[in-house]
């Protein structure tokens, strides 16, 4: 039995995470394991009903689950989700993106990773603020550094081998530490091919040309804001799923926020999907389970067959489908595939 703490999060939140809850217990049902849900209250309206964004209660729900799938949050995402990559310790962020033929987008072929350094950089909410100034610390030590890196090239190792560095070492020495750093992890992977690039002129190649990336390895703001850029070339921040990941502990989330005037049927909700896929992938492989890691790839074959048919898409993708009935094609993708 696995233990799974839900944030269901605000606007169209609950929704999306209330049909992807059930779509993993068809999964365990196919691939024969057991997961049980427990709801951990968290955002805005939890804030306005409590006075806190994220009670101790929900807390402690997720402290002792094996894994954590969250909604998305409105304006209290820094008193959720940053506060948790700090106080559990997710430094790992894993922001994967890929162009399917049935969604539109000006380029095909693109599939990139994006792994981002979670805890670090001017996001450690180190500041001051005055009447006249503010000023925010850009932290970078050499423990958070190398960890990430290994992270990135042990990702590498399963994909084409290579790995771009991201950093503004021109400008800011901190960064340039980030690169240096990187690269002195890099001598432990000898078969993984190393470059590194400034954020700003990775922004312009990933305009130009997604297809040159496979893992973008980046501090933590370069990274957040490439996501986006990456999510509109590849069609849409709704198909933008994460991982958020430390040594003991996952969460799992979609890029894209809560969405509060769009109706939650009118929702799409593959990014949630794939935070889902990949929590199972996630607990595959520190539980040591194998029908975990069948049922993500079956998840994942079967959304990638919704999404490149074109046949059922939600209205930000050009269709016409509820989300319920999205997801139903996406279950029933599954039992096909069996």
């Amino acid at each position: 039995m696995y233990r799974i703490s839900v944030i269901e999060g605000d606007g169209i939140g609950p929704h999306i995470v209330k049909l992807s809850l059930g779509l993993l217990q068809y999964l365990g049902d196919v691939f024969g394991f057991n997961m049980e849900f427990h709801d951990a209250p968290a955002g805005d309206g939890v804030k306005e009903r409590f006075g806190e964004a994220l009670p101790g209660d929900s807390l402690k729900t997720i402290m002792s689950s094996d894994a954590c799938l969250k909604g998305p949050v409105g304006e209290t995402a820094r008193d959720v989700i940053v506060f948790l990559r700090q106080k559990l310790d997710l430094y790992a962020n894993i922001r994967p993106f890929k162009t399917y033929r049935g969604v539109r987008s000006k380029w095909s072929g693109v599939d990139f990773i994006i792994v981002r350094e979670n805890t670090e950089d001017v996001y450690r909410s180190v500041e001051d603020l005055g009447p006249d100034h503010g000023v925010a610390m850009l932290v970078v030590t050499r423990r958070a550094t190398e960890r990430i890196a290994r992270v990135a090239y042990e990702m590498a190792l399963g994909r084409s081998k290579r790995v771009t560095i991201i950093h503004k070492g021109n400008v800011v020495r901190s960064y340039q530490f980030f690169r240096d750093v990187c690269y002195g992890v890099a001598r432990e992977y000898p078969d993984v091919r190393v470059d590194d690039m400034y954020v700003d002129n990775a922004a312009y190649q990933m305009i130009l040309n997604p297809q040159a990336f496979d893992i973008l390895l980046t501090p933590n703001m370069f990274g957040d804001i490439l996501s986006d850029e990456a999510a509109g070339i590849v069609g849409t921040i709704g198909i933008a799923g994460s991982a958020n990941i430390g040594d003991r502990m996952g969460l799992f989330e979609p890029v894209h926020g809560s969405a509060p005037t769009l109706k939650p049927e009118d929702a799409n909700p593959t990014a949630q999907l794939i935070a889902a896929k990949m929590m199972l992938e996630w607990l595959a492989r520190v539980k040591n389970d194998d029908r975990l890691l069948q049922a993500s790839k079956a998840l994942g074959r079967s959304l990638e067959s919704v999404l490149d048919s074109g046949r059922v898409l939600t209205p930000d993708l050009g269709g016409s489908a509820k989300a319920s009935v999205f997801v139903d094609e996406v279950r029933k993708g599954v039992a096909e595939s069996l």
